[in-house]
């Protein structure tokens, strides 16, 4: 493993002991490096990997902090990244168009903290909320993580089911949002002209012990798609 990603898991360690406490400054980064004998690259990627996790956010002219989180903005956090539980109480269907295992090419596997060719679920389902088409969801999981995978779960709440039946915990979720021209693959179910855009939200959710549990990229009309936020002075 490589020694920025073993920093990282040290530092989460002492995060998840108490060791490092909620709001808390860690060191500064040159005594870390010092304490984990390594240069300011190593250290740099380390706290990233934690920043994705929402460990930890830095504060320009600050520092490094660790994050406060209570629990109900975990659970908040796993529910807007679940459609079903987004829309709990709504009809939320999962039409299955692809499931598979192959291997991972060198972008998935970076973006999975897996090996170039390790294999992973291929999974692409049209899901729709109360008859009408939603988006078209493309997830890798590491195969390694759901051996065992049936595509009668895909039907449901994937996240339900890792959360209620395997027991998973999951830390957080890192969020993108990009557009690119559709192709067959959105227009036939997003009812998109050719030449006309989906909006895309690329997700990649990190378990309790800080590893990528999936990467999914989610794809929708562009009409549909509405992003708001609260920005708080700190």
């Amino acid at each position: 493993m490589a020694k920025y990603r073993d920093i990282a898991d040290a530092i989460r360690e002492k995060i998840k002991s108490g060791e490092y406490t909620s709001g808390q400054k860690l060191p500064y980064e040159y005594l870390l490096c010092v304490n984990y004998h390594c240069n300011k690259e190593t250290m740099k990627k380390a706290l990233e990997i934690l920043v994705k996790e929402g460990l930890i956010i830095r504060r320009r002219g600050a520092g490094t902090f660790v994050k406060e989180l209570n629990v109900s903005e975990n659970n908040e956090t796993v529910r807007m990244r679940s459609l079903s539980m987004r829309f709990e109480g709504h009809d939320v269907t999962s039409d299955i168009k692809v499931f598979e295992v192959i291997p991972s090419d060198k972008k998935i596997a970076e973006k999975l903290q897996i090996d170039e060719g390790d294999f992973v679920y291929h999974i692409i389902r049209n899901r729709s909320v109360d008859g009408k088409p939603y988006c078209v969801e493309i997830t890798y999981i590491p195969l390694y993580r759901l051996v065992n995978l049936k595509a009668d779960v895909l039907k449901d709440s994937l996240y339900k089911y890792v959360i209620n039946q395997l027991h998973m915990t999951v830390q957080s979720c890192h969020l993108k949002i990009t557009s690119a021209l559709s192709t067959i693959l959105e227009q036939s179910f997003l009812g998109l002209g050719e030449g006309e855009p989906y909006i895309q939200e690329e997700q990649t959710t990190y378990l309790s012990n800080g590893s990528v549990f999936e990467l999914t990229f989610n794809r929708r009309h562009y009409a549909d798609f509405e992003f708001q936020t609260v920005i708080v002075e700190q």
